[in-house]
């Protein structure tokens, strides 16, 4: 009984810690008696798990004044250390490799960008720059990040992190986190996830999807990918968490194939080879896609008829796609990003239009489509909390030093 009790006592410890972290995280400074609310813990026991948290170095509480206005002592203001509580964020992307540090609390700061000169098939080059970018990364911090997050184009198997397919990179069954744990002394957690996931769940946090605990996020750029959030959680779907493919759902059974190997994914209606097919646009390779995928937008922008004639192209079968997300779903907004955020811009009303005319009549009211708040920043931002929700999953009460390594529960 005095030993189970006793493991209880550390469960409920480590759950209390790890919830006025992530309270802190989500939701920016609080006072001793805002966490307390949150704990429902006496300030006492908020005081203790406080001080457990300045010397981990993970918070630390400031000199101002937090009182309001209100007569008594004064509260002091607990915040995340945005100097040490910090995680590396990596996205890779078919032609670059990006990273930044993201502190708890949202902060992203020493963002780098690095070409990814990539060969189908081979990941062996691709591997190597990653692995410098992560060891430069680390190797200019005083202290070590908490944890490593990093964002995938492509499927990736949630029990192990291994990349299972990236078209656009030509990788299969790629145990990338095994791969960069082989090249990099890395002692903190390491995960990895689909890009589009991580950014449905940096748009729910921090962006457009806050307060919405039913949400899509559709991104579209080289490829076409989505996230789905159902009752406040990441939709992964059944064992190895491949849920949210979007761009690979079958809308045409005889269309074209697709980089999946599929055919007649909606992709290929609406992704970036679409728009530069409708406008005439013949490019190869993952650098020469983007760029003239940019320069077509900056033509729409300037209100170029040739290229604005191209996105309207797609408003039909973006439109009926959305349409078939509502009718599955039923979500409370939709979050449109990259091209389709750029279509949503030039064309609402013809998109509102189209998701209309193509939606079963759920209910009566309107489909809410917005476009994303994060931008190119929502890959990285997701990273971020994937690495954090990994460290905060893992955090231990054990004093063994500031920073929790790996495997020390």
């Amino acid at each position: 009984m005095g030993v189970g009790t006793g493991r209880d006592t550390i469960s409920v410890r480590r759950h209390n810690l790890r919830t006025v972290l992530r309270h802190l995280h989500l939701s920016g400074p609080s006072t001793r008696v805002e966490l307390g609310r949150v704990t429902g813990l006496t300030r006492s026991a908020v005081g203790d798990l406080v001080a457990e948290l300045i010397a981990r170095e993970l918070v630390r509480e400031s000199d101002s004044e937090a009182s309001g206005g209100r007569r008594g002592r004064p509260s002091l203001l607990v915040a995340p250390r945005d100097d040490r509580a910090r995680v590396l964020a990596v996205n890779i992307r078919a032609d670059t490799l990006r990273a930044a540090l993201v502190s708890l609390g949202g902060t992203v700061s020493e963002v780098g960008e690095v070409p990814h000169d990539h060969v189908p098939g081979d990941p062996g080059a691709g591997l190597d720059q990653l692995a410098n970018l992560v060891r430069d990364r680390l190797d200019a911090l005083a202290a070590p990040p908490l944890a490593v997050g990093i964002s995938v184009p492509g499927l990736v198997r949630a029990t192990d992190g291994s990349v299972a397919l990236a078209p656009l990179l030509g990788w299969r069954d790629l145990p990338l986190v095994a791969e960069l744990r082989r090249r990099v002394d890395v002692d903190v957690p390491v995960v990895t996830a689909n890009e589009s996931n991580l950014s449905a769940l940096a748009e729910h946090l921090r962006g457009a999807g806050r307060d919405h605990d039913h949400m899509i996020y559709l991104h579209a750029e080289l490829g076409v990918g989505g996230g789905f959030v159902v009752d406040g959680k990441l939709l992964l779907g059944g064992h190895p968490g491949y849920g949210g493919e979007v761009g690979h759902m079958v809308v045409d059974p005889g269309g074209l194939p697709c980089h999946c190997g599929g055919h007649g994914c909606w992709e290929t209606q609406v992704g970036a080879d679409a728009v530069l097919r409708h406008a005439g646009i013949t490019v190869e390779g993952a650098s020469g896609r983007r760029t003239a995928l940019a320069e077509l937008l900056a033509r729409a922008d300037d209100h170029d008829p040739q290229a604005q004639a191209a996105l309207a192209a797609l408003v039909r079968p973006l439109g009926a796609g959305i349409a078939t997300l509502i009718s599955l779903f039923n979500p409370e907004r939709i979050i449109l990003s990259g091209l389709f955020a750029h279509l949503l811009r030039h064309f609402e009303p013809e998109l509102r239009d189209a998701v209309e005319y193509h939606r079963p009549a759920l209910s009566n009211r309107s489909t809410d489509v917005v476009p994303a708040q994060l931008g190119g920043a929502a890959p990285l931002l997701g990273a971020a909390e994937a690495a954090i929700d990994a460290f905060l999953d893992a955090f231990a009460t054990t004093r063994t030093g500031h920073h929790l390594r790996e495997g020390a529960l």
